[in-house]
């Protein structure tokens, strides 16, 4: 049976090292992983067994001061045992910037980040792990916990990439508030990444739904309240929620999957705002 072995208390580096083999290296998906004490070289590979993060050997990057971490020499090792042709270029792209940020990580250079200083840091995903360890939870448990949210942390990496893409593809209008967006994706990231980009006021039509999300950013002043009271008047078929804050109009809800999605299309939606 095909092994991996990394170190036992295992970090963020060591954790997304096993789940980039499991996941992505062509059958060492039921691979068992076993955990040894850091520190002793190893014996030479075989071919099913690989250490990683830890060993001395071609996917551990402590004999070495260069910027490197075991998920970039794992990462860089799949992609050649497998010359790239199981990724999508959205894919590649995805887990190049995820093992980036982990590589970041494994060298300290997150001490430089803005969010540091703050509590809100310990929700960063190696923060997590890192109280994972504290709690003694097993190395099996912290690996299959790290493994769910690195999964996670992949799916949102691509969606990133994908809502940046999409971006220039929508209608970009005036509001009374300033720069708006209306566009048509089932790409939820997108929102996020528009309201970071600076639009006031986003309206997402879904495609496959038909359903529409209108968000505004919360440090504006836009009130939504009159553009509700056009569409109600209008929309006879759809449901419709304000939020309580005025910046939020929804037609659909991961929260109330029954509401009944508007008829109304995006371009008519995007006349009621414009300036």
């Amino acid at each position: 049976m095909k092994q991996i072995l990394t170190h036992i208390n295992p970090d963020l580096d060591a954790v997304c090292s096993c789940w980039l083999i499991r996941r992505f290296l062509p059958d060492w998906d039921k691979a068992e992983i076993g955990f040894v004490k850091s520190g002793k070289a190893k014996k030479n590979d075989d071919i099913d067994v690989l250490h990683v993060d830890t060993g001395w050997g071609k996917l551990d990057h402590h004999q070495t001061s260069d910027y490197l971490s075991a998920s970039k020499l794992v990462l860089d090792f799949i992609l050649k045992e497998t010359e790239g042709r199981d990724f999508s270029d959205l894919e590649k792209e995805a887990l190049e910037k995820l093992v980036g940020v982990v590589t970041e990580i494994d060298n300290a250079r997150d001490i430089s980040w803005p969010e540091v200083g703050e509590f809100r840091y310990y929700f960063y995903l190696h923060s997590l792990i890192d109280g994972l360890r504290g709690l003694a939870f097993s190395d099996e448990r912290v690996m299959k916990i790290g493994f769910s949210l690195l999964d996670s942390a992949l799916l949102n990496f691509k969606s990133t990439i994908r809502a940046k893409e999409e971006l220039s593809e929508g209608i970009i209008f005036e509001s009374s508030w300033g720069k708006s967006l209306g566009i048509e994706t089932s790409n939820r990231h997108l929102l996020w990444v528009a309201e970071v980009e600076g639009y006031a006021v986003v309206i997402i039509k879904d495609p496959k739904t038909g359903a529409v999300r209108i968000y505004a950013r919360p440090d504006s002043q836009v009130d939504l309240s009159s553009l509700a009271d056009q569409i109600k008047k209008i929309d006879q078929t759809g449901d419709w929620f304000l939020h309580a804050s005025k910046k939020l109009l929804l037609n659909q809800s991961s929260t109330n999957p029954t509401m009944k999605p508007t008829s109304l299309g995006l371009e008519k939606i995007i006349s009621f705002l414009k300036r």
